[in-house]
């Protein structure tokens, strides 16, 4: 099963309902390709904790937002111990602050990093993953804005889709295989 967990942004942390629509409008289109769950990104010890408690066949999704991107890599970081919990897919939505972000170790399948090259908001936004599996997708819009890109939605869902693809492929091909060794 597809597991998505999605880190709003916002400046408080209490704050990121009101501050992330367009990332809440994004979950709930995800909803179709498995269990989505939504948390502020102040909820990185409770998203870690819950993601370590998953069947390790899981697929495991992480995507955040502005605060929800720095987030979301210290989430991966903190599975990354041992034995390493593999988070499948990371995704970045302009990722801030810069000088909170944590490298991305090898639990990490693929990443991917929505960059704003200008964000023209007070320093929010523009930091960039690092690590060896991110794929950096440059942008430049004003970083409130980034959140309602729906050329990122489009390229976000299609990798997820990819992720479900893959998994009821799997399921089938143990469901025939099961069936032959009868």
């Amino acid at each position: 099963m597809v597991k998505v967990f999605i880190l709003l942004g916002g400046l408080i942390g209490l704050d990121g309902y009101a501050v992330s629509p367009g990332i809440l409008m994004l979950a709930h289109r995800l909803d179709a390709f498995g269990d989505v769950t939504r948390h502020n990104w102040t909820a990185q010890r409770e998203v870690t904790h819950s993601v370590a408690q998953l069947d390790p066949n899981d697929k495991v999704v992480l995507i955040g937002y502005s605060g929800g991107g720095f987030a979301i890599t210290q989430i991966a970081d903190e599975l990354n111990g041992n034995p390493p919990r593999k988070i499948d897919l990371l995704i970045a939505y302009d990722p801030s602050p810069t000088w909170s972000m944590a490298s991305l170790g090898k639990n990490v399948a693929k990443a991917i990093c929505y960059c704003n090259t200008s964000p023209l908001m007070l320093g929010l936004g523009g930091a960039q993953l690092r690590g060896q599996s991110v794929e950096t997708v440059p942008i430049s819009e004003q970083h409130l804005a980034v959140q309602f890109d729906e050329s990122l939605h489009k390229r976000t869902i299609a990798e997820i889709e990819k992720l479900a693809k893959s998994e009821t492929g799997k399921s089938e091909v143990g469901k025939s295989e099961r069936g032959i060794k009868r």
